[in-house]
């Protein structure tokens, strides 16, 4: 009988422990946030051994990138980036200011070809709706384009 009850005693601490446990992380699940993830990230195809050039909205501080093998991304200012599809895949990019924050998320899928997408990002809706080709004027050799 004393054995029963040293048992049951020893069960209930043993409970009692796990509940405490459980409910600590529970109050620090609470007070965890998330800061980025697919849900607030704008997609982009890219073709395989392709590049698109970003520019950003504020100056970048730090760069995620989910799987580095799938996309190269190069800094070349502040604010603007290269992506560059390096292994056909999926991945993500994030870019941080300064303070942490999120100034914008990639969810980037490369493939063996893909058709242009340029109005994502921005282009200028006279450009978009006309869709007139670029021209070429040759200027003693070199090659000057017009938009």
């Amino acid at each position: 009988m004393v054995k029963a009850t040293i048992s049951a005693v020893a069960m209930a601490a043993l409970q009692i422990l796990t509940a405490e446990r459980a409910l600590k992380l529970d109050r620090h699940l609470a007070d965890m946030r998330v800061v980025s993830s697919d849900a607030n990230s704008n997609q982009l195809k890219l073709g395989f051994k392709k590049a698109v050039v970003i520019d950003l909205s504020a100056d970048i501080k730090d760069i995620l990138v989910a799987d580095p093998g799938t996309v190269k991304v190069i800094l070349r200012t502040t604010r603007r980036v290269y992506i560059i599809g390096t292994a056909l895949g999926k991945t993500n990019v994030f870019f941080y200011d300064d303070d942490g924050r999120q100034i914008a998320a990639l969810d980037v899928w490369v493939s063996e070809s893909v058709q242009p997408q340029p109005a994502e990002f921005g282009e200028s809706p006279h450009r978009q709706q006309r869709r007139e080709p670029a021209s070429q004027h040759f200027l003693k050799g070199p090659i000057v384009i017009d938009k």
